[in-house]
């Protein structure tokens, strides 16, 4: 059998070589976690050196190759929050229209399905790392500002702890407790799901009001009393408005 050029050779592994290190810094730049931290359960994001390459080759060369998943799914999380939502949709008086509440309960199993499945990815929230120093502004410029679910009164046990969406410089940040804020990805699907109710039923405004409780471990029934908000529910509400 006549043996391949070299050129061939060398191509063929080249080519062998880029698809094996796309693949592979895919793989490092995958988030870990949950980690238990002071501010409570958080996912690591991979090494910077694999997440530069990453952003360039996912998109680009995994997504077509439809290799892009890193098969951490939403789903794979046995102590998953219960969660829910409702959206009160508003006319221009700021009356109230109507109140729609998801998962629906007259709807088929899998429009239920694909509602629960929004449900859960409207609560990514993360914990907000503490500034490592005071960022100074350029002159002439803004601060950062960064948003955060901003606490309405004190949650206690057997209560409600109530949180609404607050956009604020990162430098004011009140570090007297754990602060939260959502993912970008949650908020993209509100407001993309409120502008489409509003569309829908013709309302100027609407509030997506998010109902969340977290699971209660196995380690609880021997506690007592129950710590803190062991039960209690979590109401974060997002806005949106139509824009004239």
């Amino acid at each position: 059998m006549r043996p391949l050029p070299g050129w061939v050779i060398w191509i063929g592994s080249a080519v062998i070589g880029f698809h094996l290190f796309a693949i592979l810094m895919h793989v490092l730049a995958a988030s870990s976690g949950p980690w238990v931290t002071p501010m409570g359960d958080s996912q690591d994001a991979g090494p910077m050196f694999a997440r530069t390459p990453d952003e360039v080759l996912g998109p680009k060369y995994l997504v077509p190759l439809k290799m892009s998943s890193d098969y951490h799914f939403a789903g794979n999380r046995p102590e998953a929050f219960g969660v829910k939502f409702e959206v009160v949709l508003r006319d221009n008086q700021g009356k109230e229209v109507t109140r729609l509440k998801f998962p629906e309960e007259g709807a088929n199993f899998w429009v239920r399905h694909r509602q629960a499945r929004l449900a859960s990815r409207l609560l990514a929230d993360s914990p907000v790392p503490p500034p490592e120093g005071e960022a100074i502004s350029a002159p002439k410029q803004k601060p950062p500002t960064i948003s955060i679910w901003e606490q309405i009164g004190d949650g206690s046990a057997m209560e409600v702890a109530r949180f609404r969406l607050k956009t604020t410089p990162e430098h004011l940040i009140k570090r007297d407790r754990p602060v939260y804020r959502p993912s970008e990805l949650s908020i993209v699907l509100a407001r993309s799901y409120m502008r489409y109710l509003c569309r829908k039923h013709g309302a100027a405004s609407a509030e997506l009001i998010r109902h969340s409780r977290m699971p209660i471990l196995s380690a609880a029934v021997l506690t007592d009393p129950l710590p803190p908000n062991t039960i209690a529910d979590m109401i974060a509400s997002y806005e949106y408005r139509v824009e004239n």
